[in-house]
């Protein structure tokens, strides 16, 4: 899975260039009532880092700041950002308390911005908020092939989606697994029975309904 399937684009971010002024880029940050946006120069071409309200803020408040003063010293970040074709998941390690990364294709141009609710689809997703179904979710002793196990003993019916959580744990780790949508309540309660027979623990079962 890559960037550039999961982002904002260009033409939907506001974003501010590296030549305002600190008024300018304040009543923009008012305007649009984002608390961060980028700054980017070259005439909306290269990114160059994020201006914060709240750093704004302070230059005004706390150290009597002019409203002309540049905001080049403000510009916070620079290195936030992440390129179209790396994978998507390096967003997770990336983002984490940054409220956006920018996201630069092969020019080296800005393309647009991957925020936390892009990754929040991306996981709605993967739980199978769009497809509907039946949601498991399986606790299992951590073994070589436990997954294998797993999807051998629903390999009848179509799965939709699969997560695993606790990796790395030495002892249990739990298992989502998102079947079909036309799963009738005689059906899966054998598919539980035979999961348990195998050793699987069925710890919650939710039925999602298919979103527009």
């Amino acid at each position: 899975m890559k960037v550039r399937y999961h982002y904002v684009k260009k033409a939907e971010v506001k974003y501010c260039d590296s030549q305002w002024t600190v008024k300018e880029a304040y009543d923009y940050l008012k305007e649009t009532g984002y608390r961060s946006i980028p700054v980017l120069k070259d005439e909306g071409k290269t990114f160059v880092g994020f201006i914060y309200k709240v750093h704004l803020l302070e230059h005004f408040v706390e150290n009597s700041g002019k409203e002309t003063d540049p905001i080049e010293p403000f510009i916070q970040n620079r290195d936030a950002y992440i390129f179209e074709e790396d994978s998507f998941f390096k967003t997770f390690l990336t983002i984490r308390r940054l409220p956006f990364l920018a996201v630069i294709n092969e020019q080296n141009e800005f393309s647009g911005i991957i925020t936390h609710s892009n990754i929040m689809d991306v996981l709605e997703d993967s739980f199978g908020m769009k497809t509907g179904g039946v949601l498991l979710t399986v606790g299992t002793k951590e073994h070589k092939g436990a997954i294998k196990d797993l999807v051998t003993a629903v390999k009848d019916i179509n799965i939709e989606g699969l997560l695993t959580l606790d990796n790395g744990d030495k002892y249990i780790r739990r298992i989502i697994i998102n079947l079909s949508d036309n799963l009738s309540d005689q059906k899966l309660q054998k598919i539980v029975k035979k999961l348990e027979d195998k050793d699987f623990r069925i710890t919650a079962i939710d039925r999602i309904e298919k979103t527009n």
